[in-house]
């Protein structure tokens, strides 16, 4: 489903000639047709999200414009796949799925991609239209538990998750630092709004109150479904679609919003593609409501235009981050400091798990 191949590309000069148009103005999307001969090729995490991708982006996008979006396969962090293409000059992408903190890597401290020059929409959440990036797909982490454990009185944050006496059973966390960090920090009584710059001594002093609770260090999102559904914890820390996937299963599982942490996936064009313009032609496609609304129907990850939950029942939007009555309780990451402590906190974590 997903095509990995490529056909010969038009002349350099007359992409360059594109990319140099592309500049002159924010770019709004239109209706005109291209060449049938016009493509270009989008990288991304394959899976249900590469297969929803296809049905509500780049399969309408080419039946409405004429222009092909070949998806191709990257790796989880695509940022070296990234650089090595431009470099190199090999457009075998022309545009790559991302997210904020892979972003900065490719920014900073040389240039590797295209400004969108897209004219933002309203309603757009917050932080996902940069001058390089766009966010289409938001992923959160969040507290899920099982109900038939708990009933309706789960955890409902962090330090109810934290909190044994009160909380008994199983737990799971994930077997890295990312979200955890945070969480620790909540649990002890931290604010969304001071989490950054994160005190890193004291999330390891929360994280070593916990540890000797935690029974399933898990570190796959496979994994997490699975005991979710298994009922082998009877909490633990998810990603908000995986939970959904245990709940879409027949289990008894609920999530818990408040104090979740955000972030979200979106296109970055590659610089020096001879095929920039189709490119921002596309990325600004994927702002329109209903094809967002068409790509979270499909998987569990929010839509970043508002009016897309015009185009989506209350019982999916009930299991979206960025519904309204969701959004409200979750806190975004900041990708520059995760960017410039990456490996000092990987390191740490790592030392946590085997002392």
């Amino acid at each position: 489903m997903i095509n990995p191949d490529r056909t010969s590309r038009r002349s350099v000069l007359r992409g360059a000639a594109l990319a140099t148009a592309g500049l002159a103005a924010p770019y709004v999307f239109t209706m005109e047709r291209a060449f049938a001969a016009d493509e270009i090729a989008a990288s991304n995490v394959g899976g249900a999200p590469g297969v929803a991708i296809k049905n509500a982006f780049t399969d309408p996008f080419e039946r409405e414009t004429g222009i092909r979006v070949n998806l191709v396969s990257q790796e989880a962090d695509p940022s070296q796949q990234f650089r090595m293409i431009v470099d190199t000059r090999s457009f075998i992408w022309d545009i790559s799925m991302v997210t904020p903190s892979e972003l900065l890597t490719l920014t900073a401290p040389r240039m590797y991609a295209e400004p969108l020059n897209i004219a933002p929409v309203p309603g757009l959440v917050e932080g996902m239209l940069t001058p390089y990036w766009f966010g289409f797909s938001v992923f959160s982490t969040v507290i899920a538990y099982r109900s038939d454990k708990f009933g309706e009185n789960g955890p409902q944050n962090w330090a109810d998750f934290w909190d044994v006496a009160k909380f008994p059973g199983r737990r799971g966390l994930y077997r890295n630092f990312t979200g955890v960090i945070e969480a620790a920090l909540m649990a002890d009584g931290v604010a969304a709004k001071d989490l950054y710059p994160i005190d890193l001594n004291r999330a390891f002093r929360k994280l070593d109150q916990i540890k000797p609770h935690i029974n399933v260090w898990w570190t796959s999102g496979a994994q997490n479904t699975q005991i979710l559904q298994s009922g082998e914890v009877d909490m633990c820390d998810t990603w908000a679609a995986r939970a959904y996937a245990a709940i879409s299963s027949g289990a008894p599982v609920r999530m818990a919003w408040n104090q979740g942490l955000y972030s979200a996936d979106g296109w970055s064009i590659l610089k020096g593609t001879p095929k920039v313009d189709l490119a921002r032609r596309f990325v600004a496609y994927c702002m329109k409501p209903e094809r967002q609304a068409a790509y979270s129907t499909e998987v569990a990850n929010g839509p970043t235009n508002e009016a897309a939950f015009n185009f989506i029942t209350p019982e999916r939007a009930a299991i979206l981050p960025t519904s309204p009555a969701n959004i409200r309780g979750l806190v975004p990451a900041n990708p520059e400091w995760w960017a410039a402590n990456r490996r000092r906190v990987q390191q740490r974590f790592q030392d946590f798990l085997l002392g």
